[in-house]
């Protein structure tokens, strides 16, 4: 395994399970760009009712977030597809 020389050269993605976040979810978003690294953020939305997704659909059409899922149902801790 290399490391590498530059911190600039990680990338950390940042897999962020989400259910009812509407009053959370930007501020997460927004903390997770403050860590000095290039961040990749994939949402999970795990059948939310409050908005979230619509909140997550908007932060991925602004380049905030790179990627949403949305679960149709909430399906909880260690759901299996």
């Amino acid at each position: 395994m290399t490391v590498p020389q530059d911190w600039n050269d990680i990338r950390l993605t940042a897999i962020v399970p989400v259910y009812n976040e509407a009053a959370t979810i930007e501020s997460v978003v927004k903390r997770l760009h403050q860590v000095p690294l290039e961040v990749e953020i994939v949402a999970v939305n795990d059948g939310s009712t409050d908005g979230t997704g619509e909140i997550l659909d908007r932060l991925l059409s602004e380049g905030e977030v790179q990627q949403v899922v949305h679960q149709p149902e909430n399906r909880g801790k260690g759901a299996r597809q």
